[in-house]
């Protein structure tokens, strides 16, 4: 029996005469409110390049240190694809060179992410970088640290340095093409494509041996701040386009707070105060409150994000757990459920769009997908639904049961028939 699968739309569609247009080349202007349905299939597949239609040419490698000299770690953290099926490169109307991130595994990664104090980012072709750019020294270190005297594994150059030689690569065995470059993450991997996107572009990488500039897009999913307002300005003088696809319930995009000392009382007055505004006030107002909040403690010159949002709700969606009247910041249990991408990607099939989302217009899936993976390291899924898919069951022993069918959706062979599937309405 097939675990619970909703929408009626194609995951694909034809967009070789929109695709600049999808990429963010006029920022997505009458695009997001309602959310295009080209745009909502873009997005949702933008996390599938490694299996639908694209070739992995290179995986890529951080290497990371600890707080001590002697400890060290290089792990996968992401890896660099292109468009190789003709129906796909005729479908999209040019070759994608791709570039996705992960997020945050590791303790060392962890201990980088914590790191809100800022730097200046360098490019590695020598270009001047103005000097009031300022990004995270944490993500930039995760993207562009390296230390050839105690490589390890034969690992060449950091991630950045993998990723952007790969994309030069790419772009030359292509040349002659239509090409466009997109960078994608989730958590610190957004905050990782964000500077990928802003190095290839302050390297002129992106420049085609014909002179030909090519379009660089970032799609980020429940990214952290990286840099400051010169920062961002700086996006937009190089050009570089960001789609932040970000939740108000999930407190990652609402971080760092500021690089100063204060930043862990800052937001611990936050939760104080919202844990006794929440009984005088309407939930709604209640989750605004405290993004406004947020928001106050940054100062002008520290954090800012880049690019055009696409706001999303957890609130919406009659197949997800509700979130509480109030973000409690300590809870790993909210961290969990709420930072969940399989969640984020739920919300971008079923909302009505905007950037400011829009909680009049009801919850509608519109794409074909389905629900099982958002259980796979959570309990996101409203009780209802959990009865099909159990919670976080990717971790438990023989994933509890389910198996993935020829179709691609997860399911419980037929020994579990007896469990019935929800039929939601959504009208």
């Amino acid at each position: 029996m097939r675990s619970t699968v909703i929408g009626n739309e194609a995951p694909k569609a034809n967009i070789a005469k929109r695709w600049r247009e999808l990429q963010g080349a006029d920022n997505w202007a009458d695009l997001l409110s309602p959310l295009d349905l080209d745009l909502r299939r873009e997005i949702l597949s933008n996390t599938s390049h490694n299996v639908t239609g694209y070739e992995v040419t290179r995986y890529l490698y951080s290497h990371l240190h600890g707080r001590k000299d002697d400890i060290q770690e290089v792990n996968w953290i992401g890896y660099v694809a292109v468009t190789v099926d003709p129906e796909d490169i005729s479908r999209l109307g040019r070759r994608d060179i791709v570039v996705v991130w992960r997020g945050t595994v590791t303790d060392i990664e962890w201990q980088q992410d914590a790191l809100f104090s800022q730097i200046q980012p360098t490019s590695i072709n020598g270009n001047t970088v103005p000097k009031d750019v300022l990004v995270s020294r944490g993500f930039w270190d995760a993207f562009a640290d390296f230390d050839p005297s105690k490589s390890v594994f034969g690992i060449n150059g950091s991630a950045g340095k993998q990723a952007t030689e790969e994309v030069k690569r790419l772009i030359q065995k292509y040349a002659g093409e239509q090409l466009s470059i997109t960078c994608l993450g989730h958590s610190l991997g957004g905050a990782l494509a964000t500077c990928c996107a802003y190095q290839i572009a302050e390297a002129n990488i992106n420049k085609s041996p014909s002179g030909t500039i090519i379009p660089i897009t970032a799609f980020t999913y429940a990214s952290p701040r990286v840099g400051n307002v010169a920062f961002r300005e700086r996006f937009k003088t190089l050009g570089v386009k960001v789609l932040r696809i970000a939740s108000n319930q999930d407190i990652v995009p609402c971080l760092p707070v500021g690089d100063d000392d204060d930043s862990n009382t800052i937001i611990h007055n936050v939760k104080m105060e919202v844990e006794h505004t929440a009984k005088k006030i309407h939930i709604g107002d209640v989750l605004g409150f405290l993004v406004d909040k947020l928001n106050d403690a940054i100062l002008p010159d520290d954090y800012t994000h880049v690019g055009v949002t696409l706001a999303l709700d957890f609130r919406k969606s009659p197949c997800l757990k509700q979130p509480g009247k109030w973000i409690d910041l300590n809870s790993v249990e909210n961290l969990h459920r709420y930072h969940n991408l399989e969640g984020y990607l739920h919300l971008v099939n079923g909302i009505f769009g905007g950037a400011k989302g829009d909680l009049k217009k009801p919850f509608k899936p519109v794409v074909i997908r389905d629900l099982a993976p958002i259980n796979k390291y959570s309990d996101l899924l409203a009780d209802t639904y959990a009865k099909n898919v159990p919670e976080n069951w990717w971790r438990l022993q023989r994933h509890t049961g389910l198996e993935r069918n020829n179709d691609g959706f997860w399911e419980f062979p037929e020994v579990h028939g007896d469990i019935k599937k929800p039929n939601p309405d959504f009208d």
